[in-house]
This record gives structure tokens, sequence and C-alpha cells, in this order.
């Protein structure tokens, strides 16, 4: 008897990416209602430094709230409710706080009002797959008295790194605290921010450091590129285009230490 074959229907999801990030978008975008989700992460720093503990909430004017907390990294992952990631698809306004952080006063918010009770912090949200970074500083915070713009692309193996994440810190101990911090497109580019006011990064020397978690956090480039980083570029005050080239870790045999690469004008 001929054996019959069965060919089953694949029906395939196309996502919008508006950051680039390349992690695979939850499996569920809609509410039980109908509505629409799109699957938010992102990073808040304050004063150019990881934010941790602090809580980041999107609001719009027909739904409910989304929220998270973020992490030691300031990383955060909206949840729309217990089973579903994300926030509905629309413009929403952002309130950051580190509520009830103090002991003493748990009423207390340490952060500017215009991050929460009175925010001036507003978003789009996008079906699919949205990385939306907060930079947010203090009255009277030392920010870094001059910066210049920075760009670049990033690539792994001679092709482009998807949602990384990029930091310039200056090497100057006087410059004030604080990184420039980028996310890289679906095609591998970044544009560095120091606060949501401040594109850039502190003019001379800065350390260069690119990170690529996975889906469980951990950091899947080498130590070379971050947490023992042995990148570094010379901002200036004109407009900068930095392109870094990475390379995979090597299975076996020995290892010489990798140094950035300038991608060749026909790449």
């Amino acid at each position: 008897m001929p054996q019959r074959t069965t060919t089953l229907p694949i029906t395939l999801a196309l996502l919008i990416s508006i950051s680039g990030c390349g992690q695979d978008p939850p499996r569920r975008l809609r509410t039980g209602d109908g509505r629409i989700l799109g699957h938010v992460i992102g990073w808040v720093t304050l004063d150019g430094k990881p934010l941790a503990g602090a809580q980041v909430d999107f609001m719009n004017k027909v739904t409910r709230r989304s929220s998270s907390g973020t992490d030691e990294n300031g990383r955060y992952e909206l949840k729309f409710n217990r089973k579903l990631r994300g926030a509905p698809t629309g413009d929403h306004s952002v309130r950051i706080g580190l509520f009830g952080n103090d002991a003493a006063d748990p009423a207390a918010e340490p952060l500017p009002a215009i991050y929460n009770a009175n925010t001036i912090l507003k978003t789009t949200v996008r079906e699919g797959y949205n990385v939306i970074n907060f930079h947010l500083t203090t009255p009277g915070a030392g920010q870094v008295a001059e910066l210049g713009p920075v760009v670049g692309l990033v690539l792994l193996d001679g092709k482009p790194l998807v949602g990384a994440r990029v930091e310039f810190t200056s090497e100057k101990s006087d410059s004030g605290s604080g990184s420039g911090i980028g996310m890289t497109d679906k095609r591998g580019r970044y544009q560095l921010v120091f606060t949501e006011k401040r594109p850039g990064a502190a003019i001379g020397h800065n350390h260069v450091r690119v990170f690529k978690p996975d889906a469980n956090g951990k950091e899947t480039l080498r130590p070379l590129y971050n947490a023992k980083t042995m990148l570094s570029q010379f901002v200036e005050s004109e407009k900068n285009d930095f392109p870094i080239s990475l390379t995979s870790i090597v299975g076996s045999g020995a290892e010489k230490t990798p140094q950035p690469k300038v991608p060749s004008d026909s790449r």
C-alpha cells in the first residue's frame, strides 16, 4: 500500500523590530479580549549608571498599566499580567520610581517628580519587539562637561550583531559619572545617549563595552568585550562613527587577544 504524505501548513508571524533586538518575541501577542501587545524591554540609568530596584509603569488611556522592576543592570521587561509579557500598542505615559525603597520613610520618593508623580516621560509601543531605554538625571548631579555624538556598527564574526548593548565610559576620573549607552538595531547600528536629553559620550578616551545577554541573562560575548574589556575609542567633538568588530569564542588552540577591526568600504 503506498505511503501517504501529509503536509502541515506552517504560519509564520512576522514581527516588526523597532530596535533590532535579536531575542525571540513572546508567543502570545494578544490579550484575551483581543488587544494587541508589544514585547517591551529596556534599560534605565540614573546619572549615567544602571538604576536597580526601580518600578517602571507604562500607562495609556484605554487599558490597565503594564509594569516591571529593574534588575541590578537596570534592565526591565514589562508584564501585562501574570501570564502575558508586554504592553498594549499605542502611546503611553511612563512612570519610574523607587517607591518604598526608603525603610525609614516608605512614602518618600527619591527620584524627581517629573519621572513619576508628574511624569514627563512618554513613549510609543509598537507590535513586535520594542527596546525602550530611559536615561534619567537628578538635580545637581555631576555630568560630563562636553559630549561628542557617537554612532557605529557592531559586527560579530563579520555579521551585524543585533540587540547588543554598547557602552562608552570616559577614562577621565574628573569627567563626572556616567556612560554613553546605545542598543544595536537589526542592521547592527547603534547611537549613544548619555541622558534622555544629551546624546553622545564624553569627549576623549573612552573604555568601550559590548553586552549581549541571552534570554536567561547570561552574557554570550567574550569578557574581553565587556567585564574585562580591551576595547577603547577616542571621542571627538564632531560626529564619531565607530565600527566594532568582534569574534566568537575559539574552542581550541592558542588564542590571541582580539583587536577591534574597521570593516572595509566594500563590506
